[in-house]
């Protein structure tokens, strides 16, 4: 009974960060990203069959805001620098709060655009402070830590949330939707609330200094940030292609899809701390990238090979996949993050974060026409033709951050925060 609770207590130690800082990023993104879970969840449905507007124009409002947005993540980089990134990413959890409460009486489609406008660019200004944050406090391993700590809550949250919004898609009635939306909204300021609970970060730049885009000017850093965004793919892979592929091409059932998914969710929320370990080192960083990037790609292969099979095999072989999938995944955001934060100048690190961003942004704003044209539209031909892309990728942040042919500058010391 005592070795029982005392194994229990072990466990739940390892779940629980030990650090202050790091115990309230990851509260406030669980809150964060379980109302995110919400939203996503009733969105399409409410605001098509609720409100009635069309898909083409909802998809169309939603890549407006998202390709608008991303011209805000370097700003919101200089201001971290030059204020301090914690009250700002506060004061951005509250507008998108009041954003997104303001939808619930929306009918008018610009004033739809107008508002998933501000929630894309508060959203943006949000995650990259919540970067810089990281960035600006700690030694390398506490940065990779905290970052892990943060994908696996958000993992955690968007789950949480998925499951609950799945009781308003039961009931199916414009109450049950907005109440998830109104909930939504009160979890970006109690969001805030948290986050405000961090110590405050002093600004590395002088406000007097003139503005510099000294990110832009880093061609190692650009260079990364580049790979990074065809890396970033493979995550369009699990979202668009993969539900397509087991629709389109294979006899697995169409609920397999929610099996397959599970897998990735329960490995990121379990793994994903674990498999972080040790890549604080930037060196050590780059070898996870390669690895991640021969690891997707043999998923690409497994993925192809799921296509006219039996019904059982094809299930088997889509579970395969999405295991050897997960782990690139896993040591692959380690390596990127290690990278992100490590080829950085010290004193510019949410400008740096700002630009590195932009490859996630980018590759979820072009990804999901061009990996369906190649796996859908193309078989598995290509299939084969990601897997090279994605072992190519893995293999070019490796030799870049290793090697010399394009120098940058790297300042490893880290800024303490002050209370």
């Amino acid at each position: 009974m005592n070795s029982n609770g005392a194994s229990l207590k072990e466990s739940l130690s390892r779940l629980i960060p030990a650090d202050r800082t790091t115990r309230i990023m990851s509260l406030s993104s669980l809150v964060n990203t379980f109302g995110n879970g919400l939203f996503m969840t009733v969105e399409v449905v409410y605001f098509t069959e609720i409100v009635g507007i069309s898909v083409a124009k909802l998809a169309l409002a939603l890549s407006i805001a998202g390709g608008i947005s991303l011209l805000f993540s370097i700003p919101a980089g200089h201001l971290a620098d030059r204020i301090g990134p914690r009250d700002i990413a506060a004061s951005a959890y509250v507008l998108e709060g009041i954003a997104t409460f303001v939808l619930l009486f929306t009918r008018d489609y610009s004033v739809f655009l107008a508002l998933n406008i501000i929630i894309g660019i508060t959203g943006t200004i949000g995650q990259t402070l919540r970067m810089a944050t990281i960035a600006k406090i700690g030694n390398p391993e506490d940065k990779i830590k905290t970052r892990a700590y943060l994908r696996s809550v958000t993992n955690l949250g968007i789950g949480l949330g998925t499951l609950c919004a799945g009781f308003a898609l039961w009931i199916n009635t414009e109450f049950a939707y907005k109440s998830m939306l109104a909930i939504d909204a009160v979890t970006f300021v109690l969001a805030a609330y948290i986050f405000r609970k961090l110590p405050f970060v002093a600004p590395t730049v002088d406000r007097k200094e003139p503005i510099s885009f000294i990110a832009l000017k880093d061609r190692k850093f650009l260079s990364a940030t580049a790979l990074n965004s065809v890396m970033s793919l493979h995550f369009v892979l699990q979202n668009v292609a993969i539900p397509l592929w087991v629709i389109r091409e294979t006899s697995a059932p169409r609920w397999w899809i929610s099996a397959i998914m599970i897998v990735n969710t329960g490995a990121v929320i379990i793994f994903q701390v674990r498999a972080s370990r040790g890549s604080g080192d930037l060196i050590a960083g780059a070898k996870l990238y390669r690895r991640a990037g021969f690891a997707v790609a043999v998923s690409c292969i497994l993925y192809a090979m799921s296509a006219g099979i039996p019904t059982i095999a094809a299930c088997a072989m889509l579970i395969l996949a999405m295991l050897v999938h997960v782990f690139g995944e896993l040591v692959g955001s380690a390596g990127s993050w290690s990278i992100g934060f490590g080829l950085a100048k010290q004193e510019h690190q949410g400008q740096y974060q700002g630009v590195y961003s932009l490859s996630w942004g980018l590759g979820g704003t072009l990804g999901p026409a061009f990996v369906t044209a190649l796996a859908i539209g193309m078989g598995k031909s290509g299939w084969a033709i990601l897997a090279v892309m994605f072992a190519i990728t893995g293999i070019l942040m490796h030799k870049l951050v290793t090697g010399s042919w394009l120098h940058s500058e790297v300042k490893p010391e880290p800024i303490e925060a002050v209370s």
